[in-house]
């Protein structure tokens, strides 16, 4: 009697797109679209459907650059850049909007939250939002004092730096009763911007000024102050750098880190990195900037990881692409942000992540970590070698996005979406790496060009306007596809032909609400084909279809099929679905075949 090989198919990792579908392992598929594993359901026990996704709101079908959802005083609020305009989506999550500015960068824009306001970044303005209204940075900028205790023909100290948002600044001077001409810090003053003057803290606009020169002319001697070497004469004026503000407008991204902005991405200052000044966006001193590594390759994102600022430059074949930015505190300046040079000469292609810890880029080869060994050197260990050869390949790779949600890394890119789980880790060759997932969107609804998470929820935006959320189980009225499809599996044995035993299959089910599942099977003999289908519908009575509904409480069914396929060299399983509102999760798979005579040719 012939004694059956038996094939169990359990631990369901992810994909596996880099090997032919003959040498995958048995736990992976070759092909599987629109899966995941739902850990706050089955704990990451079996493989199911993805949420489908429903459209909350279109901003009047304008591409949309950026997005930020965020809590004001108990308000939830979603601030949308679409096209030249900035809207804000009211009543959250529900449908709704207004319009807030116009003038925007069509361009991506990068938003942060600091001290409870939205600051925007988008290549052409520095913006901020109250909660109520968008509003310039620069108009309520701070003005620093730059020299005191200055006396009337000079001198003094230097004190604060310039603000690049501002022409304005301050000198404080010590009266002595005789001097009317003081003399500012700088020579020609803006013509079109008032000069003001105080004495003893009281305004006065009794005098005359000589804007070439920056002379002061007061009609009346200011007296000395009561005590000796206080400064009772303060003077307002305005100095514009031409270039100084372009510094942080034309910047395209921004980030908050140890209670400051830090900015980067213009192309006018490519390896530079700005900052603002201590828990004051509105100050950004002309002396708070690093150059990392020279001009010639761009910086394209920065990131934070342990207690450092990451800065990952474009690709160069004679320049370092990795920096990092280490708070220490200087005796003459105060808190400071000097660069270091890593070890890393591999370049990012789009953007990069703190991703549980895990310092992530995007390279031209896939996604890269950096680790460190014995030596505390930076090692750079692959993450993504199971969708390289599909994931690199795709159309608009260097606009790849990634987000975090639910434990998983979802990498963005030409309207589709890799899942890294952070759960699931098996070693690689160079360090550990993720299993892996892989989501395809209805284009009906537009591509999709943005991520978001927000309170543990995962929000979306098109290039056609398109606001939305992932939930339900169809794609905003349309069928969610999914399928897990094993491993063309040779049973062990490449060399002989087999023959299933049809009482030998069996799978572990999931049972969800309004569920059903399809097996289809394939051998290098027959194409695929449709063994079965099963209704895996437990109890909720919010989604049900009575019309195929087994009765069931438990979280778990069983479906049975029988194959019958005879003197094949390999076979796969198929799990799908491909009907409207009809999820399905899979636990395991089993089948049985016999071995037969050997191969001939």
């Amino acid at each position: 009697m012939l004694t059956p090989i038996k094939r169990i198919y359990s631990n369901l990792a992810g994909v596996d797109f880099t090997n032919d579908p003959g040498k995958v392992q048995l736990n992976r598929s070759p092909n599987c679209i629109n899966m995941w594993k739902n850990y706050s359901s089955t704990q990451g026990q079996c493989v199911e459907t993805r949420p489908g996704i429903k459209i909350l709101e279109n901003v009047n079908n304008k591409r949309v650059y950026g997005m930020h959802i965020f809590d004001i005083n108990g308000n939830k609020k979603m601030v949308v850049h679409g096209g030249n305009d900035i809207y804000e989506c009211f009543n959250f999550p529900s449908a709704g909007y207004k319009w807030l500015r116009k003038g925007m960068n069509a361009h991506k824009s990068s938003m942060c939250i600091f001290q409870d306001k939205l600051y925007i970044n988008d290549g052409l303005n520095y913006l901020v939002y109250d909660g109520t209204t968008v509003n310039e940075v620069a108009n309520e900028a701070y003005i620093p004092t730059t020299t005191i205790a200055r006396l009337p023909k000079g001198g003094g100290t230097v004190y604060q730096a310039v603000n690049v948002l501002t022409g304005k600044r301050k000198n404080s001077f010590i009266g002595d009763g005789e001097s009317k001409e003081y003399f500012l810090d700088t020579v020609m003053l803006d013509n079109d911007v008032e000069v003001k003057a105080w004495i003893n803290d009281t305004e006065t606009s009794n005098f005359t000024v000589d804007r070439a020169l920056g002379k002061i002319t007061f009609d009346t001697a200011p007296i000395a102050p009561d005590t000796a070497g206080e400064s009772n004469v303060i003077i307002q004026f305005s100095k514009t750098v031409s270039d100084y503000a372009a510094r942080i407008y034309n910047c395209t991204v921004n980030l908050t880190f140890d209670n400051r902005i830090f900015f980067t991405g213009n192309p006018q200052f490519k390896n530079a990195v700005f900052h603002s000044e201590l828990k004051n966006p509105a100050y950004i001193s002309d002396l708070s900037y690093y150059q990392d590594g020279t001009s010639d390759n761009m910086i394209k994102g920065m990131t934070v990881g342990n207690n450092l600022l990451w800065v990952f430059k474009e690709t160069s074949q004679q320049n370092d692409t990795i920096f990092y930015h280490v708070p220490s505190i200087d005796t003459e300046n105060g808190k400071i942000y000097p660069s270091k040079q890593g070890n890393i000469s591999t370049g990012c292609v789009s953007t990069c992540i703190n991703f549980n810890d895990d310092i992530i880029f995007a390279s031209r080869l896939g996604l890269e970590g950096i680790g460190t060994n014995i030596t505390q050197e930076q090692v750079l260990n692959h993450r993504s070698s199971l969708i390289d050869a599909k994931f690199v390949n795709e159309n608009n790779y260097s606009e790849l996005e990634m987000c975090e949600w639910q434990g998983y890394l979802l990498c963005l890119v030409d309207g589709k979406i890799y899942l890294a789980d952070s759960r699931q880790r098996f070693q690689g060759i160079n360090g550990y790496e993720y299993e892996w997932y892989y989501w395809e969107i209805s284009k009906e609804i537009g591509k999709i060009i943005l991520l978001k998470e927000y309170e543990n929820n995962l929000y979306f935006a098109t290039d056609n306007g398109n606001i939305g959320k992932f939930e339900g189980t169809n794609d905003n009225g349309k069928i969610i596809y999914s399928c897990w499809t094993m491993p063309n599996d040779v049973f062990g044995n490449e060399n002989h032909l087999k023959t299933t035993n049809k009482r030998g299959g069996i799978s572990k089910i999931k049972t969800i609400p309004n569920g059903l599942v399809k097996v289809a099977v394939a051998t290098n003999k027959k194409d695929e084909m449709l063994v079965t289908t099963y209704s895996a519908t437990g109890f909720d009575f919010g989604n049900i279809d009575f019309t195929n509904f087994a009765f069931t409480t438990k979280n778990n069914s069983y479906v049975v099929y029988k194959i019958k396929q005879k003197k094949f060299i390999e076979l796969s399983l198929k799990f799908y679905s491909d009907e409207l509102d009809r999820p399905f999760g899979l636990y395991d798979a089993m089948i049985e075949a016999y071995q037969g005579s050997y191969i001939k040719r």
